[in-house]
């Protein structure tokens, strides 16, 4: 088998039909209509493999190759949003936001906010993480609901670390001064994983707004950096050059 799922291997699908063309899209031998048929059923597990086969697809598209499934992506989007309209069952919810991730847009924001306050599922959190980039790339300004249940995830002590440090990430998506002071306040954490994240996006989007706080935390480091350290140190006094050469 080539590839099944990421979040349904230990489910069965019941209907021995849906199985037989699960088994026959997880070995390359289904294609499109196995494909559209498992998005389209009634069985909660099959929508979650179908969804999952479409990420994986997505996935392998940064090799060069295209997705065979791209031209039922509006139908793939409305799936996936249905399917996070309704309560989670098993790993729904993950599955339906990785493809959000590939598809979404900001009419995603506040689903995606809600879920990142009220999930306790690690895989649904992680999952909506990914997909908040893509419902931020949509907006020029983002979403200040969304913006603020990111927020909240960095500065909760109770998460876990990675997930603090992927709430970072999306705002990558967004330049405003809320957002500015966010990473400013990440940046003087005292967990180096958040604090070279959000000094990477200071010194690339707010040099000018936040220059005092990149300085300090930059200063504040021994003089025997890391490498990922050392990268950030690089890109500062680079950032400071083109500053100055501008302002001169």
């Amino acid at each position: 088998m080539s590839f099944d799922s990421y979040y349904w291997h230990e489910w069965d699908i019941p209907d021995p039909r849906l199985g037989e063309l699960r088994r026959k899209l997880a070995s390359g031998e289904g294609g499109i209509d196995a494909f559209f048929e498992l998005l389209q059923s009634d069985s909660v597990v099959a929508v979650g493999v179908a969804l999952d086969h479409y990420r994986y697809e997505e996935s392998l598209t940064r090799f060069g190759r295209g997705n065979p499934f791209e031209e039922l992506e509006p139908t793939i989007l409305e799936v996936a949003r249905r399917v996070l309209a309704t309560p989670p069952h098993g790993m729904s919810h993950a599955s339906a936001l990785r493809v959000l991730g590939d598809l979404g847009d900001s009419d995603d924001a506040r689903t995606i906010a809600s879920i990142l306050r009220t999930s306790a599922s690690h895989e649904v959190v992680s999952a909506a993480l990914w997909a908040a980039g893509a419902a931020l790339s949509d907006t020029e300004e983002g979403d200040e609901e969304l913006v603020g249940a990111l927020s909240g995830v960095i500065f909760d002590e109770s998460r876990r670390m990675q997930d603090r440090v992927d709430a970072v990430l999306p705002f990558s998506h967004v330049e405003n001064e809320t957002v500015g002071n966010i990473l400013a306040r990440s940046a003087r954490l005292p967990h180096e994983e958040i604090q070279v994240e959000a000094l990477a996006l200071l010194i690339d989007y707010y040099m000018d707004s936040q220059l005092e706080t990149v300085e300090d935390v930059v200063n504040s480091w021994a003089e025997d950096v890391g490498p990922v350290k050392e990268q950030i140190l690089r890109s500062f006094n680079a950032a400071t050059a083109a500053r100055e050469k501008k302002l001169s």
